[in-house]
């Protein structure tokens, strides 16, 4: 006899019990056209029903007559804005949720907010999933809290008493595992395989299983592949190639829907082919990015060899929606980052193309840089950061006459200043680019001076980030060293002995110091790079 195999269908608003479907929710927000794209987004799911505001004051007065269930609330608004709002609201009923909107989120505006007793944020520009993701959690945790207020209540029944502790721990158990996943899953993550180490961690923990494994469809093989796996051999791993409708897998991609069996020996056999690991129960999840699948996450082997329940079914889709948020943020970073970097890159080329003499100037520049960072011990973030910067920390130059940047002898009073101006054109072009303060301060004070002489802002000893002080020294070895149309480029030995008197007056003598015991290597190496980026 087959036992129950229980799939997880798409659920209409018909099946929806009518506590769910009479939710309210009160959108605060003095732009109407971020109250209009809210309410839409809500609307399309008839579990809502949306009230609006325009400020604080006006929520307030629409909160004494009707009775809402959250709040998504904006932060700048005229006459009472979202902060003054969430602390009135909490003072009259701490279980209504309160869910910040902002275009600048920020670290001190998030605690200021949390600390208030704001539940969550919704960054603008908004996403479907995001704002459905979020308000969904939320209105489920207030529904527990609530649920454990009638609970406590109960407790004076003292028949009762038993049962409705067990009842408690469960809920609070649940709370527990989904704010865990919810807080785990947040990222950032700089990458996919981040995304699924981090995934697979928190299943085998919530779910107590032996085995994890996440697969991906191949679009040109039209099968799926295992990317990442717990619990599984490499051999399985390296192995498993799974066609679209076949087996367990195949057929939850198929159809989009999540299954959970309970019992495995009770299967038809052509629905076992493709599974991996002896099992007595098992839950299959599809994963989604724009209502498109693109894998499959495959949980079996429950410790202590008891069947899933569909409460772990919700957890693993919870996971899974995560999951698919996250790598769709990673794709799209990735993407968006590709192209500034090229963009940049272009730029230098072009600049490379009309002096000769900065053809490769700026990938030189940057491998000493690095590696002098390295030797003063920078971290990790700090050489990334001084690595990118590098290659561009002479990109203002774009910015300059050709008749200035080209001429063949030296340059006149008037001609300097103009190439003087080359590191405020460069943080020019780089500001609006959302690169980190730190990498256009190296652009913008590389030709600072430790003595204070230096340009464009005249800065003195450490006043000078340390970052654009290894650049300084880096630059000018290279520029002594490179043969310009007025004059011969410096022998190696030359340029170190002008780096040596030049110590705390123009470069930062540590620096100097530093570079000095690179800088053989480097060369040797240097020599062996077309490029270093």
């Amino acid at each position: 006899m087959q036992k129950e195999i229980v799939r997880g269908p798409l659920i209409s608003s018909e099946d929806l019990p009518e506590k769910i479907r009479r939710h309210k929710i009160l959108i605060v927000d003095d732009d109407p056209s971020i109250r209009s794209i809210l309410s839409l987004i809500l609307k399309e799911n008839d579990a809502y029903k949306v009230l609006m505001a325009e400020n604080g004051r006006q929520a307030l007065d629409i909160l004494k007559n009707n009775p809402v269930d959250a709040i998504l609330s904006d932060i700048q608004m005229p006459e009472m804005n979202g902060l003054e709002l969430l602390k009135e609201v909490k003072s009259h009923d701490p279980t209504l949720p309160v869910i910040m909107i902002t275009g600048f989120p920020t670290i001190d505006v998030a605690i200021d907010s949390m600390k208030k007793g704001a539940s969550d944020f919704i960054t603008k520009p908004f996403k479907f999933d995001q704002v459905e993701l979020i308000l969904s959690r939320i209105l489920h945790e207030r529904e527990l809290l609530l649920e454990n207020v009638e609970l406590k209540k109960a407790l004076a029944q003292t028949k009762k008493i038993e049962v409705l502790n067990q009842k408690l721990s469960e809920k609070i158990k649940e709370l527990t595992i989904m704010y865990s996943i919810s807080e785990s899953m947040s990222g950032p993550f700089n990458s996919v395989d981040q995304v699924l180490e981090k995934a697979l961690e928190i299943i085998s923990n919530s779910l107590n299983c032996k085995c994890v494994s996440v697969l991906f469809m191949d679009r040109r093989t039209r099968k799926l592949y295992m990317r990442a796996a717990k619990g599984l051999s490499s051999e399985v791993m390296r192995d498993a190639k799974i066609s679209i409708g076949e087996g367990i897998t195949g057929k939850v991609f198929e159809l989009g829907r999540p299954l959970l069996v309970k019992d495995v020996g009770e299967l038809d056999e052509n629905l076992k082919g493709g599974w991996f690991y002896k099992t007595r129960s098992l839950i299959s999840v599809p994963l989604f990015i724009q209502k498109e699948p693109f894998g499959v996450i495959n949980v079996s082997g429950k410790i202590g060899d008891i069947p899933f329940t569909k409460d772990d079914v919700g957890i693993l889709e919870m996971v899974a929606r995560k999951i698919s948020l996250n790598i769709e943020n990673v794709i799209l970073y990735n993407s968006v980052y590709d192209n500034l970097l090229n963009t940049l890159r272009a730029l230098v080329k072009t600049l490379e193309a009309k002096d000769s003499y900065t053809q490769q100037h700026s990938e030189r520049v940057t491998y000493y840089a690095v590696q002098t960072a390295i030797a003063l011990g920078c971290s990790e973030e700090e050489v990334e950061t001084l690595r990118f910067a590098g290659y561009l920390h002479d990109i203002g130059k774009v910015g300059v006459k050709d008749t200035v940047l080209l001429k063949e002898g030296r340059l006149n009073e008037s001609e300097f200043q103009e190439i003087m101006q080359h590191p405020i054109i460069g943080e020019e072009i780089v500001k609006h680019l959302e690169l980190l303060p730190e990498e256009r301060a190296i652009i913008r004070s590389h030709h600072e001076r430790w003595d204070g002489t230096g340009y464009p802002d005249g800065l003195k000893g450490d006043e000078t980030p340390f970052l654009a002080r290894i650049l300084a020294v880096c630059d000018a070895y290279d520029a002594m060293t490179s043969s310009r149309p007025y004059r011969n480029a410096l022998s190696h030995e030359a340029a170190m002995k002008e780096l040596t008197l030049y110590k705390w007056r123009q470069f930062d003598g540590d620096v100097v110091d530093a570079f000095s015991s690179i800088i053989d290597n480097a060369k040797k190496r240097i020599e062996k790079m077309a490029t270093f980026l």
